[in-house]
């Protein structure tokens, strides 16, 4: 199912407030979402209606429940929105993620390593992964939010061979 940066949008703020609320039901969560604008208003009921069409949402009246289908799209929209923050200097340590995801979690494993190259992973070999700067929080999250963190696993190291190719690779 494609969806549109306004279905994205609509669901990361329920996300969101579902977190804040600490429960997948949040009573007038829509009062927050409507538009100020008069001719935003056709488009965000259009929007809601849709995302109830495809039971990403429930509603009930002014209450709104995710369905695990929405649930599982706000885990990616959470995902998608992982940025690496970058330090001015390269502290010359090398970051590692490996992993060894079982076959019957195939999906996460895909999506996992489809996240490392939009991050900017350089792959070593099949499951090992290299990045110059700190990412640990970043891949905690992102190996918990797909469930698969007891597959996961991150280290250091100052010296890898080839490194010059990594750092030319990297333009360190």
């Amino acid at each position: 199912m494609r969806i549109t940066e306004r279905q994205k949008e609509i669901l990361s703020v329920i996300g969101k407030c579902i977190i804040l609320a600490s429960a997948l039901v949040a009573p007038n969560i829509l009062q927050l979402l409507k538009p100020k604008d008069h001719k935003a208003k056709y488009q965000y009921k259009r929007t809601i209606q849709k995302l109830y069409d495809n039971k990403i949402i429930y509603l009930f009246g002014e209450r709104i429940e995710l369905t695990k289908k929405g649930q599982a799209l706000i885990r990616k929209i959470q995902i998608e929105e992982v940025q690496i923050k970058l330090p001015e200097r390269w502290d010359k340590v090398w970051h590692l993620v490996c992993y060894d995801i079982p076959e019957d979690k195939k999906r996460e494993r895909d999506y996992f390593r489809r996240t490392l190259i939009r991050l900017g992973f350089k792959a070593i070999q099949d499951s090992l992964w290299v990045y110059p700067f700190d990412c640990k929080e970043e891949i905690a999250v992102i190996s918990q939010t797909l469930e698969i963190s007891p597959f996961v696993a991150y280290l250091n190291t100052d010296y890898l061979p080839n490194q010059n190719k990594l750092i030319k690779y990297f333009n360190l």
